[in-house]
């Protein structure tokens, strides 16, 4: 079994986005007269800055467990896939430029099976070989994944054939 998790190096970023937007709105809509435009403006401002707060705090929260039979995630909720359940793979990038993603951006994995739906992005630590484990799983079930999945899986080095992980997928120690 393998755990892994997103290190605070990749939210620190994140963390500071967050609590600076929730402080210029809140320092908005406890400074200005009420009015409904600022309620308005500063309030979604606000609403947004928090909610993206919350998903922060959830990402440093979660712990993904992988072995040979499942992926577990458990953050504020846990939730469980077989590999055998798994329907549908879709890795995406995200980014201002078409870029590498060591260059910048980020990639997106979304895996839907039985019930909702996982998603990951490349700050978690051992991204690759999660990655490389759902696209195995894919093979396996006898379905494949769409074009942009398959470009971006090459552009990452992955194989799904390969019956070990690449030497470049990082792996991390339960515990």
């Amino acid at each position: 079994m393998t755990v892994h998790r997103y290190p605070g190096r990749a939210l620190a970023g994140d963390y500071v986005r967050a609590l600076a937007g929730l402080a210029v709105g809140l320092g908005v809509l406890l400074s200005a007269p009420p009015s409904t435009v600022t309620v308005a403006i500063f309030g979604s401002w606000t609403a947004l800055f928090g909610y993206f707060a919350c998903r922060t705090v959830q990402r440093s929260m979660t712990r993904v467990a992988i072995t040979e039979t499942e992926i577990r995630s458990a953050g504020f909720r846990t939730h469980v896939m077989a590999w055998r359940d798994l329907q549908r793979l879709k890795l995406r990038y995200f980014g201002t430029k078409r870029q590498s993603r060591t260059q910048g951006g980020f990639m997106q994995l979304k895996l839907k099976g039985r019930g909702p739906s996982l998603t990951y992005d490349s700050g978690l630590d051992g991204f690759d070989y999660v990655t490389w484990r759902a696209a195995k799983a894919i093979r396996e079930n006898g379905l494949s994944v769409d074009e942009t999945s398959a470009g971006n899986l090459l552009s990452l080095g992955l194989d799904a054939g390969r019956e070990t992980p690449p030497p470049t997928a990082s792996q991390s120690d339960p515990g």
